[in-house]
């Protein structure tokens, strides 16, 4: 018996000393197996493109390929609109419509796949990706984001301690174009001349032209937002207590068309201090700590709650570009884009205090700003987003305070089935255009718009279109070929009268100048009217 014992002991002893030895010349462990794809027979032709975009095993990875879907979409609705229209005589417009030529103008093919990702990082946030595969680059309504990515200029004017900043790149004039030439598809060309007529006269009224302004939207829109960590106001006309705050939002491109409206405007007294012209409401507003201000500087215009911090963002030569927590951020997302946007926790902190600040407001006050506390998310670090145009679509990369798994439902206003039904909604509300009259003969076209008035709302046109051709073509000159005619930036330019827009002078800085045969001369640009200068400062 103890001899068994012994050699159990003895072969336990060995196995021990077996299992050391082992451990120390064990290989190392091998890596997971990769995941295994379908045979590529059966894959997605654009799996790849987008996968290399995002990253793979968080708390969510989703993939969906959308090629052809659109024109699926465009079918169907193609026969229930010719059902309905055989039966319902409303819907006759609808039933007549090329939808797979509608879908087209609007870019709806552009999408051919799109991806997103969530990954839980060691900070406790997320990094969350999404990503939209657009091989044949962007039409219509994905126009509007821009083009190529670049740097947010702005960071430097923000406050260190902003709490909001946004900076896109937007090009209205692109969205415009598309409504134009789906307005043209759904109703005809009398349908778009009736768009843009009512649209350049909407502003006439203010001094200026929307088809102007829209046209000239184009560049980086931004805006700042600094919220007092401990002051609150009380909104005019409410008992509703919210956070103090200031404001800047600054928009290019618009400045010019806005500042001569701005200066006629009986509303505003305008200064100017070096080369900034300020507007500033005659009448102050009912809270003590908003005053709010305008200003147009070259073809800049901004925005701000107060003069002071318009003074204090354009004084600035560093702010929230310095900040470590955003330079952090932006190391990590990319430093070049088309899109940001910034938010600090003390905005969330401030904002799930609105509960607490209104619970004097009454029961059903109180409860809502309550329950709308509850609904935002705590933060314990800012939170970035960078949208970025790639060669082969829109990238979007996020630091978050949660996953994309609540975010999800975002990502169907790209789902052609939403933009379809859109879509369908967009060409029923063009019904009207049956009772636009057929074109007319040059200048016999009805409009409320005096002929000078509309001679100037065409050299409105034509001064958009050629600086759109001298930025894209990188030139000084043009001529109206250039400018006019299929397939350019007007498709066609109507005559009030018999005035000639062949014999204008397109020349980059140059105002267009047309006389009329009556002899009237109507020049766009006009000259700025001589401005009030800013007061000297007091002697001391």
């Amino acid at each position: 018996m103890h001899s068994s014992l012994r050699l159990v002991g003895v072969g336990l002893a060995a196995a021990a000393i077996s299992g050391c030895a082992k451990k120390e010349t064990a290989a190392p462990p091998q890596p997971p197996a990769a995941v295994q794809l379908v045979p590529q027979a059966e894959r997605s032709s654009h799996f790849e493109a987008v996968n290399r975009h995002l990253e793979l095993g968080g708390t969510l990875y989703a993939y969906v390929d959308i090629d052809g879907d659109a024109d699926k979409l465009a079918g169907g609705l193609q026969s229930i609109t010719s059902q309905l229209g055989a039966s319902n005589p409303g819907f006759a417009i609808a039933a007549k419509q090329d939808y797979k030529a509608l879908f087209a103008l609007l870019g709806f093919n552009d999408i051919k796949a799109a991806g997103l990702s969530s990954v839980p990082d060691a900070n406790g946030g997320f990094r969350n990706r999404m990503f939209f595969y657009t091989p044949a680059g962007r039409h219509g309504i994905l126009a509007v984001y821009g083009g190529s990515p670049g740097p947010f200029v702005r960071a430097r004017i923000a406050p260190a301690d902003a709490d909001i900043y946004i900076e896109n790149e937007v090009d209205l004039a692109a969205l415009y174009a598309t409504v134009k030439a789906v307005a043209a598809k759904v109703g005809g060309q009398p349908a778009a001349q009736s768009l843009e007529d009512r649209l350049t006269e909407a502003g006439f009224s203010a001094g200026f032209s929307i088809v102007e302004l829209i046209n000239a939207f184009r560049g980086r829109d931004t805006v700042i937002v600094r919220i007092d960590p401990e002051k609150n106001i009380t909104l005019p006309g409410s008992a509703v207590v919210v956070p103090d705050f200031s404001v800047l939002v600054c928009v290019d491109g618009v400045g010019g068309v806005l500042d001569a409206a701005l200066a006629k405007s009986p509303r505003f007294s305008a200064t100017t201090e070096g080369g900034r012209h300020l507007y500033s409401l005659k009448e102050a507003l009912p809270v003590p700590t908003i005053n709010p201000v305008l200003a147009v500087e070259g073809s800049t215009f901004y925005a701000a709650s107060s003069p002071e911090f318009l003074q204090e963002c354009l004084s600035r030569q560093s702010g929230l570009d310095r900040n470590p927590d955003f330079q952090r951020q932006l190391s990590v997302l990319g430093p070049d884009g088309n899109g940001i946007a910034y938010i600090t926790p003390r905005l969330f902190a401030r904002l799930r205090q609105l509960g607490e600040l209104n619970a004097k407001g009454g029961q059903a006050a109180g409860n809502f700003f309550r329950a709308m506390a509850d609904q935002i998310p705590p933060a314990e670090r800012p939170i970035m987003q960078v949208q970025e145009n790639l060669a082969d679509g829109i990238l979007v990369r996020a630091s978050s305070n949660r996953s994309l798994k609540r975010e999800v439902m975002a990502v169907a206003i790209y789902n052609p089935v939403t933009l379809g039904l859109l879509t369908a909604m967009a060409v029923q509300s063009f019904q009207n255009t049956r009772a636009i009259p057929p074109p007319v003969a040059p200048g016999a076209r009805q409009s409320t718009l005096p002929p000078d008035a509309r001679i100037r709302a065409n050299l409105i046109l034509l001064w958009a279109a050629e600086n759109r051709y001298f930025s894209e073509n990188q030139t000084t000159t043009a001529t109206y070929d250039d400018l006019v005619g299929p397939g350019r930036f007007l498709p066609a330019i109507r005559p009030v009268g018999d005035e000639d827009y062949r014999s204008l002078h397109f020349e980059k800085g140059v105002p267009l100048q047309l006389t009329t045969k009556e002899g009237r001369v109507l020049r766009y640009p006009q000259q700025n009217r001589q401005r009030k200068s800013a007061p000297p400062p007091p002697s001391p």
